[in-house]
Formats: structure tokens, sequence, C-alpha cells
């Protein structure tokens, strides 16, 4: 990404400067993806940059239907790559998907609602107890916004799985919470608002 303009043709041109735009547009969700597998910032970030110096040389973007999807799927491969090569990581099953929080940050999102901060860490403890796959389906659903399609592209499954796999997932979240508020339906909508809070992207 640091070849100098001036020495390339104009279709090169044009494709270096497309690849960029592609790079600050998905840039904070690639990190923060990145950051959920493995919650080392100077690590994800070389990561990121070593994916697009490859993405460049290998021009692998070209005709990719859904390209989020592809770069989210590509960081992930490239963290497991890393951390084999640097006898960091066993095996693919031993990367897990992180979810840490400051509870400080909490309460100060939430003021003084102690309510709304009780479901909010209920909701993180909940979160928890959900299997590596059914995690990365309801982050890729309601925070990074994508298809089924895209998820099944990214997890290596079909759609009807990562459905399934979203629906078990969202019943057993809305089990766990509710035990916690007799008084209080806990909605779909209440879990979706407050996953997003939790796993909002990095800005």
């Amino acid at each position: 990404m640091t070849r100098n303009l001036t020495n390339t043709t104009v279709p090169e041109q044009l494709e270096k400067q497309s690849l960029e735009n592609i790079y600050i547009k998905y840039y904070d969700h690639i990190l923060n993806y990145g950051l959920k597998l493995y919650p080392n910032a100077d690590f994800v970030k070389d990561c990121i940059q070593d994916l697009f110096v490859k993405l460049y040389s290998n021009k692998k973007l070209q005709n990719k239907a859904h390209i989020r999807a592809y770069l989210l799927k590509s960081i992930r491969n490239l963290i497991i790559d890393k951390l084999s090569k640097n006898k960091q990581l066993v095996s693919e099953q031993l990367i897990s998907f992180h979810m840490i929080v400051d509870e400080n940050d909490l309460e100060q999102k939430m003021g003084n609602n102690d309510e709304e901060l009780l479901l909010l860490k209920k909701l993180l403890y909940s979160f928890d107890q959900l299997s590596e796959n059914q995690k990365q389906v309801v982050y890729f659903r309601y925070v990074q916004d994508l298809s089924h399609k895209e998820i099944a592209e990214i997890l290596d499954m079909n759609e009807q799985s990562s459905m399934n796999l979203l629906s078990r997932a969202m019943i057993k979240l809305r089990k766990l919470i509710q035990s916690d508020f007799k008084d209080r339906k806990i909605s779909e909508q209440d879990i979706n608002k407050n996953l997003i809070l939790l796993l909002t992207p990095v800005r």
C-alpha cells in the first residue's frame, strides 16, 4: 500500500485507489472483528496491513460479490495462520471470540439507570455462555449487519445453519436474561439494542 502512484500505469492507479477506498471503508469493521478473535491491537493492525498488501499484490478482490465478508474471513484466516506460525495457537479450534468490556465504561453509558445496567451485565454474562459459532453469528448479524449468506461464507456453513444458530442463540440469551427479570418481559429488541452497545465497532 506504500507504492508510489507516479510509477504505476493508469489501470494500476485506479486499482490502488479502489483498494485504498475499501481499506478506509472497512478498516474499523476488520479491526473490531480481529480484536474479538485476538485482543492485541498491535498484532491485529499488523495483520490488517499484511492483508491489504497481499490483496494489492495478488489482486484477489476482483469479482468478489461480498467484499466485507471476504475481508472478515481473510483476517480471521490470517490471524490463525500467524499465531500458528508463532506457535501461539495449536489448532484453529483454540481461537475464541472475546468480548472484553470495561464495566466502568458500561456504568458511564448507562448513567444512573441501574435496571438497564443490570440488563447489560446479564447480557454480557449470557453471551459468554453461547458456543463460538453462536457468538460469531450474533455478532455478524446484529453488529456487522451481514446477511446470512455472508455469514455462511465467513464461517464455512450453509445459510440455513447460520439462521438456525442465530435462532437458538437468541432463545438462549432471552431465557438466561429473563431469569433475572421477573417483573419485566425481555424482548428480542431489548437484546439487539444492548448487543450493539456491547459489541459496537471501534471508532
